[in-house]
């Protein structure tokens, strides 16, 4: 299909994180404005806003910035305009980690110092140097930071009194230095030290607004008094970024019907399946279900089913703690389940081992029932796209080879599956086997998971249909994949032997229920070493 000119009447606003850009440019927007009006008029001083990654965050934060700013041309005929008559321009220190280098804790410093120099340029202040003279730096303390926050909190005084208006303080994406620091115990010194001024300062600050993927501890920001309130899990805010059903219906009817179109549907069935893929996200029990924006508009715009979410990238935090720990990948295909006391008051830290909340956190999990008496929380992947994307994502992370020679060859082994080709798949097993870098050579509990990590991921990335530990009247068989031509009945052993797998298919008669299924029944007993680090026996019947 050849590109339409008509398609640059409606523009979608894939990558526009500028609210005044995206005005300007007459992109489609989702109207957000009366979430605008409410956190600016509700008497609330601070907020804090968890949501994941490429989820409309900067561009809510930005659209918050364009209205202290009093710029009253961008908010015409949205929602806002019908309330705000005022439109006061407000000093603003807009503070964004989004994107940069915060490897190092000195590029935090630099990035701060930047911010504050604008700040200052834009408010015509000069910064007297001699109220840092002589500061008392406790040992605890970063000195540049102690000295950033002496100099941030004076800058507000200045500006209230010579103006008599406070300052508007906004933090996109704070925990993203913190996320990618390699020295993280310094990097939270520093916000210790300067995002302590919130605190310090309050009473020449008009209104603070904080967004993030998760909260980190020992930062000041969520600790003692005057913190932001949270309102990431608050059922008012569920929808205050995605896109509801009832907006993508209101605002992008002409794109589905083409989307439609295209793929041969009708217009519910194009609804249902862009829910399969980018729907679902839930943030209260009791909120509304909104799809991933960034995904959702590159599926209308490019007209096709695809994993966006994946071409973005994985959360560095979240690869960080799985690599550092021993976790069985089977147990997240299934849905988990979690206090919701537990989720709401999670804050992160570097000792913290618990990966159901940053999952949750990171998009990958989300709510999917609520067990209210318990206070418990069902939480399951939100769609197809977030499903694949972990998937994949734990198969790029663990198991790619140098340079990228070998790795999970999904077509290959597909093609072995479809046409019964087992001394080819096994073959393809062993190979991916030898490309492992173990955590630990020394630990067999680390060989252990990747034997049945590298099992599992191999099966549900192909797009079987894939049973991992079926149960049966006599026991439970490891895993068991079916297409249309055959059911596998697999049995693995670590540090045993392949017969004594295959024994065991025929003991439990897992095969039982299949034998009148008209399918080839193939069994394969396994036998895998924790010496080699690799499938050393192998048997089918």
């Amino acid at each position: 299909m050849a590109i339409s000119l008509d398609d640059l009447s409606r523009k979608l606003p894939i990558g526009v994180q500028s609210f005044e850009d995206l005005r300007k440019n007459n992109c489609l927007y989702v109207d957000k404005t009366d979430y605008v009006y409410y956190l600016a008029h509700s008497g609330t001083k601070s907020y804090f806003l968890a949501r994941p990654r490429r989820f409309g965050k900067s561009l809510f934060a930005n659209t918050l910035r364009a209205y202290f700013e009093g710029r009253k041309e961008c908010f015409d005929g949205l929602k806002i305009s019908k309330y705000e008559k005022d439109w006061i321009k407000y000093p603003i220190a807009y503070f964004d980690f989004v994107d940069g280098d915060y490897s190092e804790p000195e590029e935090l410093i630099f990035k701060i110092t930047y911010v504050l120099s604008r700040f200052e340029a834009e408010n015509n202040i000069k910064f007297d140097e001699s109220v840092i003279i002589g500061l008392e730096i406790k040992d605890d303390e970063n000195p540049f930071a102690k000295r950033l926050a002496t100099r941030f909190a004076y800058d507000m005084q200045v500006i209230s009194e010579k103006t008599g208006l406070n300052t508007v303080i906004i933090v996109d994406e704070y925990d993203n230095p913190l996320i990618t620091s390699e020295n993280l115990t310094e990097s939270k010194k520093i916000y210790r030290g300067f995002f302590s001024v919130l605190k310090a300062a309050d009473k020449y600050i008009k209104f603070a607004f904080i967004t993030g993927v998760t909260k980190f501890a020992k930062t000041s920001i969520f600790s003692g008094t005057n913190q932001p309130e949270d309102i990431t899990d608050d059922e008012n805010f569920s929808a205050i970024c995605g896109i509801t059903h009832k907006e993508l219906i209101d605002n992008f009817t002409p794109e589905i019907e083409k989307f439609a179109k295209k793929k041969n549907l009708t217009f519910d069935g194009c609804i249902a399946e862009l829910k399969r893929w980018y729907d679902c996200y839930l943030f209260h029990e009791d909120g509304e279900k909104v799809f991933n924006p960034v995904s959702l508009f590159n599926a209308l715009k490019k007209k096709d089913f695809q994993n966006y979410w994946y071409e973005t990238g994985n959360p560095t935090i979240l690869m960080k703690r799985i690599h550092s720990g021993y976790y069985d990948f089977r147990r997240f295909v299934n849905d988990v389940s979690y206090p919701k006391d537990k989720l709401k008051t999670y804050k992160d830290d570097d000792l913290n081992t618990d990966l159901i909340p940053l999952l949750y956190y990171t998009g990958y999990l989300t709510i999917k029932k609520y067990d209210s008496p318990l206070r418990l929380y069902t939480l399951g992947f939100p769609n197809n796209e977030i499903e694949l994307s972990f998937l994949n994502g734990l198969a790029d992370e663990f198991y790619r080879a140098p340079n990228d020679v070998m790795g999970f060859n999904y077509a290959d082994f597909l093609q072995d599956f479809y046409s019964g080709d087992i001394e080819s798949l096994i073959g393809r097993f062993q190979a991916l086997y030898s490309t492992i870098p173990y955590a630990n050579s020394d630990n067999d509990k680390w060989v252990e998971r990747d034997f049945q990590n590298v099992i599992f991921l191999v099966f549900t990335i192909c797009g079987q249909f894939v049973v991992s530990e079926y149960h049966s009247s006599k026991g439970r068989a490891d895993t068991i994949v079916m297409n249309d031509k055959f059911v596998y009945l697999f049995e693995f052993k670590m540090d045993s032997d392949a017969q004594t797998a295959l024994d065991q298919i025929d003991e439990k008669d897992y095969a039982g229920r299949f034998k009148m299924d008209g399918r080839k029944l193939i069994k394969i007993g396994v036998n895998f070493s924790s010496k080699e680090k690799n499938i050393v026996d192998w048997k089918v019947a």
